[in-house]
């Protein structure tokens, strides 16, 4: 059974932190770059499916950032 991708449903800060491996902290710095605009949940705490994938492409999957070479 495969994984759903990090981007099937809503996420909150701690979710995508999470999925990243880095600090809650960290992964808000990535995300008020200018490239991202500062990108922010809309409603309440959860970022919205289409932001999710704007920061996936930005900052891509996390199977990328841990490759073995």
């Amino acid at each position: 059974m495969s994984k759903d991708p990090i981007w099937s449903k809503p996420r909150t800060l701690k979710e995508l932190a999470a999925y990243y491996d880095v600090d809650k902290r960290t992964l808000k710095k990535w995300l008020s770059s200018e490239t991202l605009g500062g990108i922010r949940p809309e409603t309440g705490r959860f970022f919205t499916i289409n932001q999710v994938k704007i920061i996936v492409a930005h900052l891509g999957s996390n199977e990328e950032m841990f490759e073995p070479e």
